[in-house]
């Protein structure tokens, strides 16, 4: 999926503002780094419980990694499942908002990844790399 797939979906989930970031490898397709398979979120414990309670089906994917999942979307309501668990608040606090969706930042993608280190994360870790070197070349 490109950038404006994800927008047209994500808005399409019509998630209360301040409740959710779209993680995982929708913002290097933001940044026009790559495509993305699936679109990852973190949501609140609040828009978690609604979408479960809404029929979207639980996935065990390994220790503490439960998400629910449904179409191309993957919800979680919390990141504990690598070394690098950052919180929604955090996350919110650092994103780029674009047409009213916010993305986590590459920073924060990068970081997840380098603490993951499976190697589809080592080489999005080149690419992000690349990118963020030319938006702040020294």
């Amino acid at each position: 999926m490109i950038k404006e797939e994800i927008i047209s979906k994500v808005k399409s989930l019509n998630l209360p503002k301040d409740s959710f970031v779209v993680f995982g490898s929708c913002p290097m397709a933001l940044a026009g780094i790559r495509e993305a398979n699936d679109i990852d979120l973190l949501v609140s414990s609040e828009v978690f419980e609604r979408l479960h309670r809404a029929g979207w089906q639980a996935l065990h994917k390994g220790p503490n990694d439960d998400p629910l999942v449904q179409d191309v979307f993957e919800v979680h309501d919390h990141w504990g499942f690598s070394a690098y668990n950052p919180t929604l608040k955090h996350l919110l606090r650092n994103a780029n908002v674009v047409d009213g969706i916010p993305f986590a930042s590459l920073e924060e993608v990068r970081k997840w990844k380098a603490a993951t280190a499976r190697p589809k994360d080592l080489t999005d870790i080149t690419l992000i790399d690349a990118n963020l070197a030319k938006q702040n070349p020294s």
